[in-house]
């Protein structure tokens, strides 16, 4: 067979050729280095000029100006906000950096931990501004939200070059949530006396402010706490948003001393000192600076932290993939990996994991990565801070495929490549770190049951997207997924007017909606309703938990055989009565010290058996409707109204009171119980904005209060679904006694309410430290406050304490309704784009 010449290759001369014209194929200079003119496509015809453009476009500089904001910076004589003007200080000196290029923004002078001149500004402004009418205090908020509109722009470019996080993310999602959040309370401001007619603001509120993402946790923290009515400190990370949001305020004509800023570590722990702070908030970068703040506090105060976290994202095999892969590749990073929004973890369905994985990574390959200033750049600076805990784990990790972005970095500045984990196994632990920065894991699940578990399992329970086109399956991972925000095919959209509510935090971590209002608010007539005016004392916080001595046998005769019955209580686990795992008794005495019978001392076995029952009833429990719910409520009252003479003696022998008080003491806790089953299928919620149970609950009862107070506390947590393990009054246990008795003929199912006598300070320990308890009440001395606060930050748990004597709970107002029925449910938001069927 004879050969054949090949044809000439020729210009491509296809549709798309004609449209840029057909020239001949020249050199030009003005190509891209790395294309040139007579190049050959992947089809092997000649590149034209115009179509080597075409092929890969190269991206030119876009820079944002931050000129105004040095100049700003350099006209201010910047140091502590107070009395609406800058004061330096004569402390050491705090050095401001850009992290997308090293340059110093500014040497701020602090005041070396005194804050005296910002809590005194704030004790002077607090009752001016809180007892405001809300009309007036509406248009003061009202004057800031457009002050903060007309400098948009410089607040965003402030917080793009002080935090490093991406311009177009400073301007378009973060100033406008502020803008979105100042509007929303505003409203509320105005409709404060109506709406939180029983409930007053707290004073003055400290609130704490992480590295990144500042603009966001002033929206989410800062503006409620000031429609409350209370006077704000602030303690930021990153001083210069906050100092210039500050000075705003004071242009758009808010009072002196009812907004200040503290500049400085030294300030921060100084706060925690003072007498004089009524609530504690903040986000902090990580648990060590939680946990170093709780240790702290002098005093027990209401604490609201969070650590911050990352979301989560489930894809299945029905979704539209690349609309995953493309959301993934924004909000993975975004706020360079540092914020509640951005993505941490990805479980993506066996049956597509390798596609979604292979369209991930060409995605991830052409993110650039630079000056956060300039418009080009998808991710800007990260901390060092966050950086070096990156490098180190992915040290550890080797052994895991990733893949990262081509871009290269500037020579100056601190900055991290995108990076993917691929194949990373929930029981590792890299899986479950929360590891601020640019940095996504991905793992495959099969089943819906397992991505849930996996997502529910977590550490933090910020967020999760949904990624699927099957309504029935989406419905049903929005009830199950334990998150404060389920976000249904998107990612990373806040509606300020909408609750919810970060899970696996300590104190109730608000997020949009009146909840938040009323989380920096406290019940109406009760000034400092969990405080006491004096110090913790350091030794009573060492020794609270330790174990008490058992007692020993007396040499008196405990009980007269021919006229009573020696009684020996058991405790209530399970829906049955067992005896405790310590053998060890006490001794319970009247007021007149009448034995009236024996209290068994349980021990850390006995909570782990409680807690293991509660635990066990929960999901059928927290399943049962709100009716179901309210019917065995009802029927446990009718059943202790027919004993309601039994419940009255008990008291009157128990605290020496007159038969009298116990009876409207019982009759009192009937309404208590009449009242929880009247709210239980109010709980209920429309898909969109869901109350779940918080989970197990463990409740330190008050002591001066036998029967009201362990119903008013008893009857809200399951009738919202929750289970109970309860520690009863240890001074008049009896009284619990008889009620168990009462509860297990009551159709309550076992384990939904498990009591367990003993000493208080050990037992409340034991339940903050147990893994499987998601929240704790405690109503005990001020050291336990402080020991259970902190417990609370090392295992994500959310805490209520206050001190056993200042709540009224006789109070209709104090007593019942929101205060109590807040720390009963976790608010849950569904977010679902509206789409575009209808746009036109």
């Amino acid at each position: 067979m004879s050969s054949q010449t090949p044809p000439a290759k020729r210009p491509c001369t296809d549709d798309k050729d004609a449209m840029f014209g057909d020239e001949n194929v020249t050199m030009n200079k003005q190509l891209p280095e790395n294309i040139m003119a007579g190049d050959e496509d992947q089809n092997g015809h000649f590149l034209s000029k115009e179509k080597a453009i075409f092929q890969k476009l190269e991206y030119s500089s876009a820079k944002e100006s931050d000129s105004a904001a040095m100049t700003w910076i350099s006209s201010q004589k910047l140091g502590d906000f107070v009395l609406n003007k800058m004061i330096q200080g004569t402390g050491d000196m705090l050095t401001v950096t850009n992290r997308s290029n090293d340059k110093v923004l500014a040497h701020i002078p602090t005041n070396g931990g005194d804050v005296g001149e910002a809590v005194k500004s704030g004790r002077e402004a607090k009752e001016a501004w809180g007892k405001m009418q809300g009309h007036i205090r509406a248009r003061h908020l009202y004057s800031v939200t457009r002050e903060v509109q007309k400098q948009g722009k410089l607040l965003s470019v402030m917080e793009c070059i002080s935090t490093g996080v991406a311009v177009r993310e400073c301007k378009n999602v973060m100033l406008a949530n502020l803008v979105q959040t100042l509007y929303h309370f505003t409203g509320w401001a105005e409709l404060s006396s109506p709406e939180v007619k029983d409930c007053q603001s707290r004073g003055i509120v400290a609130v704490l402010l992480p590295e990144v993402d500042t603009l966001t946790q002033i929206a989410q923290q800062v503006v409620p706490a000031l429609a409350a009515g209370n006077c704000v400190i602030i303690s930021p990370s990153a001083p210069l948003p906050a100092l210039l949001f500050a000075s705003l305020c004071v242009t758009a004509g808010l009072p002196p001393g009812v907004l200040s800023v503290v500049v400085g570590d030294k300030a921060r722990q100084a706060l925690m000192s003072d007498r004089n702070i009524a609530m504690l908030s903040g986000a902090l970068s990580t648990k060590e600076e939680c946990r170093s703040i709780v240790s702290s506090l002098q005093y027990p105060i209401p604490v609201s932290l969070c650590q911050v976290g990352k979301s989560s994202m489930i894809v299945f095999s029905n979704s539209d993939i690349d609309s995953a892969v493309d959301c993934l590749s924004d909000k993975g990073f975004y706020a360079s990996g540092q914020a509640y929004d951005s993505v941490g973890k990805v479980l993506v369905q066996s049956s597509c994991y390798e596609k979604f994985c292979k369209r991930l990574k060409e995605k991830i390959s052409k993110l650039r990565v630079g000056d956060a200033l300039d418009h080009s750049n998808d991710v800007g600076a990260t901390t060092s801070k966050n950086i070096s805990v990156i490098k180190e784990a992915l040290t550890l990790n080797t052994h895991l495929s990733q893949f990262k972005s081509n871009s290269t970095f500037p020579s100056t500045g601190s900055y991290q490549s995108p990076t993917v984990l691929l194949d990373v196994q929930p029981s590792n632990d890299i899986w479950d770190d929360v590891l601020l920065g640019p940095l996504v894991k991905v793992a495959s699940f099969r089943t819906a049951k397992e991505a849930v578990a996996i997502v529910n399992h977590s550490k933090q329970g910020v967020g999760c997207s949904v990624w699927s086109e099957k309504n029935s399956l989406i419905m049903q991972l929005t009830k199950q997924l334990n998150v404060g925000t389920v976000w249904v095919n998107c990612h990373g959209i806040r509606e300020s007017t909408r609750p919810a509510q970060y899970r696996s935090c300590t104190g109730s971590m608000q997020c949009g909606g009146v909840d938040l209002l009323k989380l920096y608010m406290s019940p109406a007539a009760t000034p400092r309703l969990s405080f006491s005016d004096d110090k913790i004392d350091p030794s009573l916080v060492k020794n609270f938990g330790k174990a008490t001595t058992p007692a020993l046998p007396s040499d008196k005769p405990t009980v007269d055989p021919e006229e009573s019955v020696n009684r020996t209580i058991k405790l209530f686990i399970g829906g049955a009565l067992k005896r405790s795992a310590n053998d060890s008794y006490r001794t319970v005495r009247s007021s007149t010290g009448t034995v009236l019978g024996s209290l068994p001392d349980a021990t850390k076995k006995d909570i782990r058996d409680a807690v293991e029952a509660a635990a066990k009833a929960f999901p059928g429990w927290s399943g049962k409707s709100g009716f179901n719910r309210s019917q065995i409520l009802y029927f446990l009252a009718e059943n202790i109204c027919r004993r309601k003479e039994d419940f009255a003696e008990v008291i009157a022998q128990s605290t020496g009171r007159k038969y009298d008080d116990g009876m409207q003491e019982v009759d009192t806790s009937l309404q208590r119980l009449f009242m929880a089953a009247a709210w239980a299928d109010k709980f209920t919620s429309s898909p969109w904005e869901q109350k779940d149970p918080v989970g197990v609950i463990g409740i330190t009862a008050p002591s001066q209060w036998p029967m009201l107070g362990l119903c008013s506390l008893l009857g809200p947590a399951i009738a919202a679904g929750n289970t109970v393990v309860v520690l009863p009054s240890d001074k008049f246990p009896l009284v619990a006694a008889d009620l168990c008795q009462v509860i297990a003929t009551s159709d309550i199912p076992g384990g939904v309410v498990n009591m367990v006598y003993g000493s208080q300070s050990p037992l409340s320990l034991a339940l903050a430290q147990h893994q499987h308890v998601q929240a704790v009440w405690y109503f005990g001395y001020p050291e336990g406050c402080h020991v259970l606060t902190k417990e609370g930050v090392e295992n994500n748990k959310q805490v209520w304490c206050e001190e056993y004597d200042k709540r009224k709970w006789n109070s209709l107002v104090q007593g019942t309704g929101y205060t109590i029925n807040r720390h009963c449910y976790n608010n849950k938001v569904v977010i679902m784009p509206p789409g575009d069927t209808f746009a036109n």
